[in-house]
């Protein structure tokens, strides 16, 4: 009796490495590659024709449908690296898909003190956020 040899760690290592590299199409970074983690992204309710949408685009809109989420929480949802989503939001966002909200993030000049230091209303939002859960 002959048995497949697997590559090691098995076919499901190898496809992990693959993977991202084939779902962004070989870029490793997005047009906007400054879009932070905290970015908040929208998808309308009514989504208009998927076709020709890959899977993980699919699942991208679907998470954000009608609601706010991070581009942090989309990787996490999706399993998809960070650095992926990045490129997978903003590539659907050039495509009129969904639009990313990014003022009042982390790296916004806004959010900041005169010291260059968090300002205090955005550390209170976060500790308000925290108690909310």
């Amino acid at each position: 009796m002959t048995e497949a040899i697997e590559p090691y760690g098995g076919a499901g290592e190898e496809a992990s490495t693959v993977r991202p590299y084939a779902v962004t199409g070989g870029r490793v970074s997005a047009a906007n590659s400054h879009l932070p983690m905290e970015a908040l992204v929208e998808a309308p309710s009514a989504i208009r024709n998927l076709r020709g949408l890959t899977p993980e685009k699919k699942k991208i809109l679907q998470l954000a449908a009608g609601q706010y989420q991070s581009v942090a929480e989309l990787s996490a949802h999706t399993r998809l690296p960070l650095g992926v989503v990045r490129v997978l939001v903003t590539d659907l966002a050039e495509e009129k898909y969904l639009t990313i909200h990014t003022a009042g993030t982390a790296d916004d000049a806004a959010t900041h003190d005169a010291n260059g230091g968090l300002s205090l209303s955005l550390l209170e939002s976060v500790l308000d956020g925290i108690a909310a859960l």
